[in-house]
Parts: structure tokens; sequence; C-alpha cells
């Protein structure tokens, strides 16, 4: 991802902003109606539902897309059905990708048995992450297929939507996430957000829905948007150094300590996250070089991560590489986690599994340098943080 082409937009967005601002109010209206409204337990679903989409016509119901009008037809016939298809998706210690396409499946099984006649439920991925925001504008955002697949292109981000896509909504995520954490940096622009949310509005603290609102400005506004400046090819950017990696133990220290552990872990995601888009970019194009026609996997985004890897690449042989990715801004030999399916992974598949320890990581060039680990990693984990306690 082009840190650089991410900061411009903030730029340009803020030198925009009255215009932008009056067209995409509506959103932080959306979510203040919803969220003024919404009860799982109202005796009247049909009505608490209606009441509480009645400002999301440019979200739920716009030229020929209408989520909102056939989910209204469906709850009309049974609320019970539909209340307890929200309670599901709204469960949110299930997994993501299983609640939104088991609401699509049985609203889609249910439209078709009540209207048989109708060729469209539209209860896509947009009307559903739609669904999400309203509930919990601070986990969620705002989505639509086209807007992401030009977003893409606009900021260099190495994943490729594909329409009907599960994958896309997780990937989406995980940008939008990186893309926040430069809004947050920048006090300029969330002073002047603050200004256009009065108490008709809904009190963005989170900035997701900004996070979309830019998004969306620069594919809506493009005229108004021209960014320029190209990155080097990830192959010249992530630079491999033949490093002798040697396992040592860490003296342990019983002493108390005042640490931020959530900031730090939300930085961390953020820089593991790059670093692992970084090495999909890398291997995007080492394959295309060696001619391979063959497309990596970013595994630990498409499902998830209990594989044991991150990457699903291949050599020059075209034989399959799993890769783990660690990365850190700070030294070659700075200490790193190993959880234990990804250890599992690397001595099941050690003629496959590959670690790729990026350090020195320059978010603002999105580059870093890298060693490379083949094969099982049980000499490293010699040093054990955490236990998992089972009681009978």
């Amino acid at each position: 991802m082009n840190i650089q082409k991410v900061r411009q937009l903030n730029k340009l967005y803020k030198k925009h902003f009255l215009d932008i601002h009056k067209e995409e109010i509506y959103k932080w209206r959306a979510v203040k109606c919803f969220q003024d409204n919404w009860n799982i337990e109202a005796k009247d679903f049909y009505e608490m539902l209606n009441r509480s989409f009645a400002q999301t016509k440019n979200l739920l119901d716009s030229g020929l897309y209408y989520p909102k009008r056939m989910l209204l037809k469906n709850t009309e016939t049974n609320p019970e059905y539909l209340r307890h298809l929200f309670l599901e998706l709204y469960e949110e210690g299930n997994d993501l990708i299983e609640r939104v396409t088991n609401f699509q499946e049985r609203v889609k099984a249910y439209s078709k048995k009540t209207f048989p006649t109708l060729k469209n439920d539209y209860q896509d991925p947009r009307a559903v992450l739609v669904y999400l925001c309203l509930r919990y504008p601070d986990r969620y955002y705002f989505y639509k297929y086209e807007m992401f697949k030009n977003f893409v292109k606009i900021i260099d981000y190495p994943y490729y939507p594909k329409r009907g896509d599960v994958e896309n909504i997780l990937q989406y995520l995980t940008l939008c996430n990186l893309l926040k954490e430069e809004i947050l940096k920048d006090i300029e622009l969330l002073e002047l957000h603050q200004t256009r949310l009065t108490e008709k509005e809904f009190f963005d603290s989170s900035f997701n829905i900004l996070t979309q609102d830019i998004i969306y400005a620069a594919v809506r506004h493009i005229d108004k948007f021209e960014i320029s400046g190209t990155q080097e090819s990830a192959l010249k950017r992530l630079v491999k150094v033949n490093q002798t990696v040697l396992p040592k133990t860490d003296n342990v220290k019983l002493q108390g300590s005042f640490t931020n552990y959530i900031e730090n872990e939300r930085e961390n995601k953020r820089i593991g996250d790059l670093g692992e888009l970084l090495v999909l970019q890398h291997e995007q194009e080492k394959l295309k070089s060696l001619g391979i026609r063959k497309e990596p996997e970013h595994k630990s985004k498409s499902e998830g991560d209990g594989l044991g890897y991150d990457i699903l690449s291949y050599d020059e042989n075209g034989k399959e590489m799993f890769i783990e990715v660690k990365t850190t801004v700070r030294n070659y030999d700075t200490p790193f986690f190993i959880t234990r399916n990804e250890l599992e992974r690397s001595k099941q598949d050690n003629n496959k599994f590959f670690l790729y320890r990026l350090y020195d990581f320059d978010d603002a060039n999105n580059q870093a340098k890298y060693y490379l680990r083949k094969g099982d990693l049980t000499d490293l984990c010699n040093n054990p943080i955490l236990y998992r306690a089972t009681v009978d």
C-alpha cells in the first residue's frame, strides 16, 4: 500500500471538505436514526425495522438496488424469522464470514419461497455490511464492491477484488483499518470532521464512517482527487539479507511494569498487516517475473489465522510455499512470537514452510529488509510466554 498516496488523499479530502460534506452527511444521520430506534426485542419488529432504516435511502435503496424494500417485504410476512436472522447476524462472538453468508443464504431461500416470481433479493455483501455498520459503527465500514475495486488501484493496494468473492470483505476491513491509522495521525482532519456533527448526526468517535467517506470521495470525486507518486517495485523495496539466526533464551525477570498493551497491540497489528501486504506484492511480482501463471493467496485474510501461515505462494519451480510473515520496525534480532499453529505447520510441512522476518520496516516508504528461514521453527521456540490452562 502506498502510504504517500494515502496521505495525499487526506489532504485533498480536507481541501474539498465542504463540497463532500454536503453530499455525504446522510451516512452519519442514517446511523443516528438506526441507533435511536433499534430494539431487537420490539413487539412490532416490522415497524421497528422500518423506523430504524428510515434514513438509509442512499445506502439501501438507490437506482435499481432495493435491499431495504425486499427486507421489509420479508419481515412483513414473517417478522419472527427475520428477527432471528438479525440476532444471528449481530452475534459478534461468531465468525464474521459465516454470519454474513448465513444471513444472505437464509434470506435468499426465504425470498424464493415467499416471492417466487422475484428474481433478486438484493441481500449482497454491500447490504449486509450496511446492517453491520448501522449496528456496530465502531467495528465495521460501509462497503461497495466497485468502490473497493477502484480504490485499491489508486493507493497501490496489492489485492484485486473479485466480484462475489467473500474474501473481499476481510480485505476491505483490513484496508480500512490501515487507512484509519493514517487518519488518526491527522489532527487537523479530525477537528474538521468534528465540525460536521450536530445532534442530528451520529458521533463518529471511532472515525470508521469518516474512513469510508474518504475512500468513497476518492472514487466518487476523482476529478478533485488527482494524486501522483509511483512506488518502486516490491522486489526492490523488500531487500533480502543473508542473516545467520541463532536461537537464544531470554532470562526471565520477575518484575512489575506499566505497559500500554492495547496501543502496542494495535500498532503491532498495523505493522504486521503492512508487512504481509508488502510480501504479498513481492510474491505477485516475483511470480510474474518468473512467468509462473499462478497468483499468491493471502490466506490469513481469506481463511483466517488458524492455518499457521499467512500467504500461499510458489517457488521458481511452481511448488507451493507456505509463508509466515513477522514484521518489526526494530532490528533483525528483535524477539517475535510464534503461535502453536505456526510451529505445527512448520513441522508438518517443513519443506514448504518459509518464515519471512521483516525488520527495519519503514511504513512511510513501505520498505524493509528481511531474512528467510525455511522449515521447522522448533529451535527458535525456547522461551514460552503463555500457557493454556485446562480444567477438568
